[in-house]
C-alpha cells in the first residue's frame, strides 16, 4: 500500500500539478500501524492477572444483580396474585402425581373390577350346579316319599288286617261259652 502512494507521488512530479493528499491512503497506513500495537497491547492485557480479575469481578457482579433480580421478582410475585415459574412448576409436580394416582387407581379399580366379575362368574357356576343338586335331592325325595307312601299303605293295611284279626280274637273270645268240650281237652285226649 505504502508503494501505491508513491507511485502516485511520482505522477505528480512527473506532471508538475499539486494534488491533494489521498486522505483514504493516509487512513489506511494509520490504522496498519495502529493494529498491530493494538493487538499486542490487548493480548498483554488478556494474559494477565489484572484481566481475569476484572472478568472475576464482573461475573460476581451479574451474579448478584441476578439475585438481587430474581429476588425482587420473587417479592413481586408474593405481593401480586400472578403465579411464578415455580408455582407453576410445583403445581405441575402435583398435576403429574395426581395424574399417577389416578392411573393406579384405575389400574387397581379395573383389576378389582375383574376379579369380581371372575368370582361372580364362579358363584353363578356354583349356582347352578347347586340347583342341579336340589333339583336331584328333591328328585330323590319325591321318590321316598312316594315309597313311604307305599310303605305306609302296606303297614296300614297290614295293621288294619291285625286289628281284624284282634278283634275277631276278641270276638270270639265274648262269645258265650259253650259247655262243650274245649279244643284243649279234646286234643289231649
Amino acid at each position: 500500500m505504502p508503494e501505491d502512494s508513491k507511485a502516485k507521488r511520482k505522477q505528480a512530479d512527473a506532471g508538475e500539478r499539486i494534488s491533494m493528499p489521498d486522505f483514504v491512503e493516509l487512513w489506511k497506513e494509520l490504522y496498519f500501524q495502529a493494529e498491530e500495537s493494538w493487538a499486542n497491547a490487548t493480548k498483554e492485557f488478556i494474559g494477565s492477572k489484572n484481566f481475569i480479575g476484572i472478568l472475576d469481578e464482573i461475573r460476581d457482579q451479574y451474579l448478584s444483580f441476578h439475585k438481587i433480580s430474581q429476588q425482587n421478582t420473587d417479592q413481586y410475585f408474593e405481593a401480586n396474585p400472578l403465579p411464578s415459574k415455580k408455582d407453576i412448576a410445583r403445581i405441575a409436580e402435583l398435576i403429574i402425581g395426581l395424574e399417577d394416582k389416578v392411573d393406579d387407581f384405575d389400574l387397581h379399580f379395573s383389576n378389582n373390577i375383574t376379579m369380581i366379575t371372575n368370582s361372580l362368574v364362579k358363584l353363578v357356576d356354583y349356582q347352578e350346579v347347586l340347583k342341579q343338586e336340589i333339583a336331584a335331592l328333591k328328585r330323590e325325595n319325591s321318590s321316598l316319599n312316594k315309597k313311604l307312601e307305599t310303605v305306609n299303605k302296606r303297614l296300614n293295611t297290614l295293621v288294619k288286617s291285625q286289628i281284624g284279626v284282634k278283634e275277631a280274637a276278641a270276638a270270639e273270645d265274648k262269645k258265650p261259652k259253650t259247655p262243650g268240650r274245649s279244643k284243649k281237652k279234646d286234643s289231649l285226649d
